[in-house]
């Protein structure tokens, strides 16, 4: 073989070299960031610490939230929640004459973590205001408390598969907490998401 047809071979390999890769260029390559908005409800089980009139306590009840999350390009999520989380209900206390509930609202800060595709972990924190209501039929009070318990918060595990191509569906195991009234709640929500 020439040196002349040596040359243009290893110029035509060198020019394309560049170009070729051993793999697709984006396998380790991070997704862009972007921003999800989710809704979600489900049913929640209470831990009733109550001792006056435990017995009548209702555990199950139900919660819905709502969020919106920054996906950075890397694992790390953060966001903001809000929703509307009953803790219990109190129904047939002296035959039915005394009904009283808790409900959180929920105004929190959202780190998460992607472990997997399909796995991620949410960590929720801030201030929640409590809905203290009671009524008494023979007495014909009513009764709606509000407080501010300012370091609330939550902790899931989250499963999602894609449905289309900005929406994806899912479930959580969501144990919320509040510490003025240190009451839990163990929520299993269906998860709605899209992607913006």
């Amino acid at each position: 073989m020439s040196s002349y047809y040596k040359l243009m071979l290893l110029l035509l390999l060198a020019g394309t070299a560049p170009w070729v890769q051993a793999q697709p260029g984006d396998q380790h390559r991070p997704r862009e960031a972007h921003f999800t908005g989710s809704i979600s409800a489900g049913p929640n089980f209470y831990f009733n610490n109550i001792k006056t009139f435990g017995d009548h306590v209702k555990p199950f009840n139900y919660s819905f939230f709502g969020r919106i999350i920054w996906h950075s390009r890397y694992r790390v999520s953060l966001g903001i929640e809000t929703g509307y989380n009953k803790f219990y209900r109190v129904n047939g206390y002296e035959n039915d004459a005394i009904r009283a509930s808790l409900a959180a609202i929920p105004m929190h800060l959202v780190i998460g973590m992607r472990l997997t595709k399909s796995v991620y972990t949410l960590f929720s924190f801030g201030p929640s205001l409590l809905l203290n209501a009671a009524s008494s039929e023979t007495l014909e009070n009513h009764v709606l408390n509000k407080v501010l318990s300012l370091a609330d918060g939550s902790f899931c595990v989250g499963y999602q598969r894609r449905i289309g191509r900005d929406f994806t569906l899912g479930a959580e195991l969501k144990l919320s907490f509040s510490t003025k009234a240190t009451d839990l709640n163990l929520a299993l929500p269906v998860v709605l998401s899209y992607d913006f």
